[in-house]
C-alpha cells in the first residue's frame, strides 16, 4: 500500500484554511496527510475581530463582496447562513471629502461611474467643465488593447470620464480597497470588469445603466435591493474560527515559521520537498503550497529557485493601520449617515478613508454609542506610521472632527497595525503574476496562491484555494 499523499500549506490566513478545508473534500478517500503552518501564534492574517464593552472592531477586512459566490457559499457550508448580515439599508452611501466638507456621493453610481445626468448636475463635488468632460465618454472610442496591455486606474477613468473624475470620485473609491494609488494600481488586474464593459459597450456610463438595469429587476424579484457587502453578526473573526474548527484531519501548527523550502532526490520515500520550520522539525511533503504575502514565500522557496524567489519578491505590498474610535452618540455633531467617507489622495491628508463602522453595519457599539474607524498609510502614505499608537489615535481624532465634528472623551480607542500586508497589483501586475506560474511550473508539486495575487479580497482567496484544491486532488496518492 503506497503511503499518504501529504501536502504542506505555507501559511494559516483565509487562503490557507479554505485549501485545507476544501482538501478534505478533494482528498476525501486518498490516503492523505495535510498540514498548516503558521508564523504568528494566531490563525486568520488580516482578519481579526476585537471585542470590548459591546464594541465590535473588525481590524481587517470587515466584509466581502456579494456578487463574488465563493466566501458566502462557503460561509453557509460551515453553517454560518443565519449569522450573515448586509449593511444598514439606511445608510448604504458614501461620502467624499473635498474642499473642507463632505459632499454625498451622487445618486446612480456603479462602481462609480455615473449613470444618471441629473444628480451628476447637481453635485458640488465637479466644475460644469468636467461635468461636461463626463459626456464624453459617451463619444470616446474604447481603447484596442491586446492581451499584454496595461494601464493604470487613473488613466483608464481619466481617458474615459476626465481626470477630475479620475481624482475626486472613480480613483478613491476603487483605488481605496487597496490603501493604493489610482496612478499606479492596474485596471486590468483590480477591475477587468470595466475593461471588458469598455470593450463590450464602448462606453462606461451605457455599461453601469446596462449593470443597473439587471440588478434592478434582479431586486425586484426579491423585494428589495441587496447589500453589496456581506458580514457577520459577531464580526469576521467568526468566519477564520469556524473555518479552522470545522477541520476534521489536518494538521494545524502555529508559531510554526517555514525558513526554507529544499527539493529532495527523486524518488526519495519522504516526498518531494523538506521544509524547514524555525524551532520545529524538518516536515516532508509531496505538495508545498504559499499562501503568505509573496515576498514571505520567496524566502524559503530561493534554494529552489532563484528567479521563483525574485519574481515572488517583486509583487508589492504596503503597510496600513486602522484606528477605532468610539463615541457617546451625542458627541458626534454629524449625523453619521452613511458608511462613511472617503478622502482624495490630492487633498494630501494623512487619512485614507474613515469607516462609520455602527451606522454600516448592526451589532457594533453598545447602545448610545457609535464606533467609527479611520484608515492611514498606504501607497505614499506609510510615514504616517512612524508614530506611536497613542499619536496615531489622536491623529485620527483630529482628521476625523475636521470633517463630522467630535467632542468629548473617547468611549474606546483601538489600533491596529498591518506590515505589508495590503497587495499592490500594479500596472503589469498579470504580467508578474504569469512569471510567478511559468517558474511555479517548473517545480512539479509546488504551488502559490493568495490575497492579491490572482484577485483580492475573502471571495478571491476562497475561489483560488477551491481551485487548487482540485487541482492536488486530481494528482491523487503519491
Amino acid at each position: 500500500m503506497s503511503r499518504p499523499l501529504r501536502v504542506a500549506i505555507v501559511g494559516g490566513g483565509v487562503t490557507g484554511l479554505a485549501l485545507a478545508h476544501a482538501l478534505e473534500k478533494t482528498l476525501a478517500g486518498v490516503p492523505s496527510e495535510v498540514c498548516l503552518l503558521e508564523a504568528s501564534p494566531r490563525l486568520g492574517g488580516n482578519v481579526h475581530t476585537h471585542i470590548h464593552n459591546g464594541f465590535v472592531a473588525d481590524a481587517g477586512p470587515d466584509s466581502w463582496v456579494a456578487t463574488k459566490p465563493h466566501a458566502t457559499a462557503l460561509a453557509k457550508e460551515l453553517g454560518l447562513e443565519d449569522e450573515l448580515i448586509g449593511t444598514i439599508p439606511d445608510n448604504r452611501r458614501v461620502y467624499i471629502a473635498w474642499g473642507g466638507k463632505l459632499h454625498a456621493l451622487p445618486e446612480g453610481l456603479v462602481l462609480g461611474i455615473p449613470t444618471e445626468i441629473g444628480p451628476m448636475l447637481g453635485t458640488e463635488l465637479f466644475s460644469w467643465d468636467a461635468k461636461l468632460r463626463m459626456a464624453l465618454d459617451l463619444l470616446v472610442p474604447p481603447r484596442s488593447m491586446s492581451s499584454g496591455d496595461d494601464e493604470s486606474i487613473a488613466a483608464f477613468v481619466g481617458r474615459r470620464l476626465g481626470e477630475d473624475v479620475a481624482d475626486r470620485l472613480v480613483g478613491p473609491l476603487l483605488s481605496g480597497i487597496f490603501a493604493g494609488d489610482a496612478a499606479d494600481l492596474s485596471i486590468r488586474a483590480t477591475f477587468p470588469q470595466l475593461v471588458e464593459a469598455e470593450q463590450k459597450h464602448g462606453s462606461l456610463v451605457r455599461a453601469m445603466r446596462a449593470q443597473l438595469r439587471e440588478r434592478a429587476s434582479k431586486s425586484g424579484e426579491r423585494g428589495g435591493a441587496p447589500s453589496m457587502f456581506l458580514s457577520l453578526k459577531r464580526g469576521m473573526s467568526d468566519f477564520v474560527t469556524t473555518l479552522a474548527h470545522r477541520l476534521r484531519d489536518a494538521v494545524v501548527v502555529t508559531d510554526a515559521p517555514v525558513t526554507r523550502v529544499e527539493a529532495l532526490p527523486e524518488g526519495d520515500p519522504r516526498g518531494r520537498w523538506a521544509l524547514t520550520v524555525t524551532h520545529g522539525d524538518a516536515r516532508f511533503a509531496d505538495v508545498v503550497v504559499g499562501t503568505t504575502p509573496a515576498y514571505a514565500f520567496a524566502g524559503p522557496v530561493r534554494a529552489v529557485d532563484p528567479a521563483l524567489a525574485d519574481a515572488l519578491a517583486a509583487l508589492t505590498y504596503v503597510s496600513t493601520a486602522t484606528v477605532f474610535l468610539g463615541f457617546k452618540k451625542r458627541d458626534v455633531a454629524h449625523a453619521l449617515d452613511a458608511t462613511g467617507f472617503i478622502v482624495p489622495r490630492s487633498m494630501r491628508r494623512p487619512m485614507l478613508a474613515s469607516t462609520w463602522v455602527s451606522s454600516k453595519w448592526e451589532h457594533r457599539a453598545p447602545s448610545g454609542h457609535v464606533l467609527v474607524r479611520v484608515f492611514f498609510g498606504g501607497a505614499e502614505g506609510e510615514r504616517v506610521l512612524e508614530r506611536d499608537d497613542a499619536e496615531l489615535a489622536e491623529l485620527a481624532r483630529t482628521e476625523l472632527g475636521a470633517f463630522v465634528g467630535v467632542s468629548g472623551r473617547t468611549a474606546f480607542t483601538k489600533v491596529f497595525r498591518f506590515d505589508k500586508k495590503s497587495p499592490q497589483p500594479l500596472v503589469g501586475h498579470l504580467g508578474r503574476v504569469a512569471r510567478i506560474k511559468e517558474r511555479l511550473a517548473l517545480h512539479p508539486g509546488l504551488h502559490y496562491c493568495g490575497n492579491g495575487f490572482d484577485g483580492s479580497g475573502i471571495p478571491d482567496c476562497v475561489k483560488q484555494a477551491e481551485a487548487l484544491a482540485r487541482v492536488i486532488g486530481d494528482r491523487g496518492a503519491p
